[in-house]
């Protein structure tokens, strides 16, 4: 999973939201030296935990940490903003399929000529069932519900007042049931989700007795939305161990590139809030208990912004790390 937080015109991208973090390191057994039930893996497939979509499995594992580099504009300001963002998440399966993840953080704000803003985003939990896998044909589907509290976030540096509820769907495909040589070591993964708002936006219209004018003014809360995502990724693991061995270093058979697209939407107007696009061309290292990821966060047109931001992210597989402890589903 990833850490979230609330889609905000310009200023920041749609998936901190994700989330992503930073670390090193290289184990000599391959990934798939041992068999990883509890993560996003379909047959011989294995998805790679995504930084900006959640991926479709339910699995006891953790990010610790998560860091998201974005700058805004000046948009007339003192100077331009700098936002890190330190996230964690942490997911526990209750039964084998079925699990809850928890995601928070902390944001330092750093403005030319100003003081240093920082504070918490608003705390997320994710309740997600693993209802289907196909072996055979590498596909994987989950049903969830995400949860932001609102009011749990420092109101000083942006944090929002109001929650939502977000019923989400998580998809995984993979390409090595297709004749298609190498490219079967390609894989997909997606999210679609409707957020529903604690307390709608409205607009409510005046008229400016002067001059005659009508304007619209918005009461405090949010929209409701649709959100999504997709991910491409190239497992190089795959390629090795099911459709040909080139004989490459143990390193570079263990990464991951992939292409990641997010993008939301107000499901209705009126609306302060336009769609937002971000692209994340992301690398993954995966070693058999942890991987690393780092990606840049793109956006896609104005409304998500116009400076490109980073975000990395280490991830460690507790059911791997802890198969009789910690890692195992408490039913």
């Amino acid at each position: 999973m990833l850490y979230r937080r609330s889609l905000r015109a310009a200023e920041r991208p749609p998936y901190l939201f994700a989330t992503a973090l930073a670390a090193a390191g290289i184990c000599a057994a391959s990934v798939w030296s041992h068999p990883s039930f509890a993560h996003a893996v379909a047959g011989a497939r294995v998805f790679v935990p995504t930084l900006t979509l959640d991926d479709p499995g339910v699995a006891d594992e953790a990010s610790l940490p998560t860091i998201q580099y974005q700058r805004s504009g000046a948009n007339g300001g003192p100077g331009p903003t700098h936002e890190t963002d330190f996230s964690f998440e942490y997911d526990k399966r209750i039964t084998e399929n079925f699990g809850l993840g928890v995601n928070d953080g902390w944001s330092i704000f750093q403005t030319d000529h100003a003081k240093t803003q920082t504070g918490f985003p608003n705390l997320y939990i994710t309740a997600k069932y693993e209802a289907y896998v196909n072996a055979e044909h590498e596909f994987i589907a989950s049903v969830g519900i995400v949860r932001e509290f609102g009011g749990t976030a420092t109101l000083h540096t942006g944090g929002d007042r109001f929650g939502s509820t977000a019923p989400t769907l998580y998809v995984g495909k993979g390409f090595g049931d297709l004749p298609i040589g190498a490219a079967r070591a390609l894989g997909v993964t997606g999210e679609l989700s409707y957020s529903v708002a604690d307390i709608k936006l409205k607009g409510v219209t005046a008229t400016d007795p002067n001059t005659g004018l009508s304007n619209t003014t918005f009461n405090n809360g949010a929209n409701n939305q649709w959100s999504g995502g997709i991910s491409l990724q190239y497992s190089m693991s795959y390629l090795k161990n099911q459709v040909k061995d080139f004989g490459l270093p143990d390193f570079v058979n263990r990464l991951v590139p992939a292409l990641e697209v997010t993008w939301s939407s107000p499901s209705g107007s009126p609306s302060t809030l336009g769609t937002q696009i971000l692209y994340a061309p992301a690398i993954y290292y995966m070693a058999d208990d942890w991987d690393i990821g780092l990606a840049a966060l793109i956006p896609g047109n104005k409304a998500t912004g116009t400076n490109v931001g980073a975000i990395a992210q280490f991830h460690i597989f507790l059911d791997d790390v802890f198969p009789n402890g910690i890692g195992k589903p408490l039913f």
